[in-house]
């Protein structure tokens, strides 16, 4: 276990995109040196974010630590569903965070790995939301569901009520078929707590104020918190609702300067979802884009768009090229940002999740 908690963290705290997938390097479809993260050059296989699910949820199991269910959260809503086209029918091998307008998914084709991981993703994602012991019943995802789970020898029956992950709002129904004494252990996001992955590469560049709200039958709960779970106990009765309101302000990240690729740049998440910039939204180009440091964000939910996201739209800086090419001049203008798994469904095009902070950090591509 200790060798696996030093891979894990060897790979978590220096080799890990702010998606959730990892493998940097295509040549040896693999890792290179530590921190080496090219964004346009990002191998990061599908399999790869797949596994990543597997193996945490493994590693949340024997320890009982929800920063395991953190990375499993984030490479599930980011590296590995972007893998995958809205409609179904394509995929992604490698999973980059840039492109300059030649990157997207393939038709299905004949390999080992990703079209089967994929699958077996897609159908186990029941299996990831709840854990339990004797003693104790633990959340870990926020997803709208149903389960019937054995505690003490009891049945329980939960119903989870939420719009996660466009909202922080969540209802969960305790109801055993006798009254039963036990824990329950609601997973408290990283995200939510002010570290957006564990370890130190990323954090974030602002601060937000407001606190996580957690309720038991309308009145505060008492809990306490241990290993990032908030911790209920009680003897539970039919008729318990716990509810958790998790804030959902648009954040902004930053890398540490040993990633060299994200120098002078900022990722914007909200909720579990990491946000690009597309060629789509933002007239046919991502690559001009500058976030300047005081920018204030809104967010709307689109029901028309890509399935239905919620965008996140700011006022930046825009890089053009004169029209005789002869200079370089900047206007301001609405940005839209879209979710990371959302992007390259609507044609080829510029994209990028790290967008600059400075001009000297813009490329102006013709196309």
């Amino acid at each position: 276990l200790n060798a696996m908690k030093q891979v894990w963290e060897d790979v978590v705290y220096r080799n890990m995109y702010i998606t959730g997938g990892i493998g940097s390097s295509g040549r040896n479809e693999g890792f290179s040196v530590d921190y080496d993260l090219p964004n346009e050059q990002a191998y990061c296989e599908t399999c790869a974010s797949v596994g990543m699910v597997f193996w945490n949820q493994r590693m949340n199991l024997l320890t009982g630590e929800s920063k395991y269910v953190d990375v499993l959260e984030r490479s599930l809503y980011n590296g590995a569903l972007d893998g995958l086209s809205l409609k179904g029918d394509r995929f992604f091998y490698g999973n980059p965070l840039a492109s300059e307008g030649n990157t997207e998914r393939s038709e299905w084709f004949g390999t080992a790995c990703c079209p089967s991981n994929i699958a077996r993703l897609v159908e186990s994602v029941g299996d990831y939301v709840y854990a339990k012991s004797n003693e104790a019943l633990y959340v870990n995802l926020f997803v709208g569901s149903s389960a019937s789970v054995t505690i003490q020898n009891r049945k329980i029956q939960l119903k989870q009520v939420t719009n996660y992950p466009w909202d922080g709002k969540i209802q969960i129904s305790v109801t055993p078929e006798k009254p039963t004494e036990f824990d329950l252990s609601v997973r408290i996001p990283g995200w939510a707590n002010n570290q957006p992955v564990p370890g130190d590469t990323y954090q974030f560049s602002d601060n937000f104020p407001e606190k996580i709200a957690l309720s038991l039958n309308g009145m505060p709960a008492d809990f306490k918190i241990v290993k990032g779970y908030a911790v209920i106990h009680k003897t539970w009765k039919k008729g318990d609702v716990v509810e958790i309101d998790l804030p959902m302000p648009v954040r902004r990240i930053v890398a540490i300067d040993k990633v060299k690729e994200n120098q002078n740049r900022v990722a914007l998440q909200r909720g579990p979802l990491v946000y690009c910039v597309e060629h789509a939204d933002n007239d046919g180009k991502a690559m001009n884009i500058v976030i300047p440091d005081q920018a204030v964000f809104k967010t709307e939910f689109k029901s028309e768009l890509l399935n239905g996201i919620v965008v996140i739209q700011t006022q930046a800086t825009i890089a053009r090229i004169s029209a005789d090419g002869a200079s370089v001049g900047t206007v301001n203008q609405t940005v839209t940002a879209i979710p990371f798994y959302s992007w390259a469904n609507r044609g080829t095009g510029q994209m990028q999740v790290w967008i600059p902070r400075k001009i000297t950090d813009v490329r102006l591509l013709s196309n």
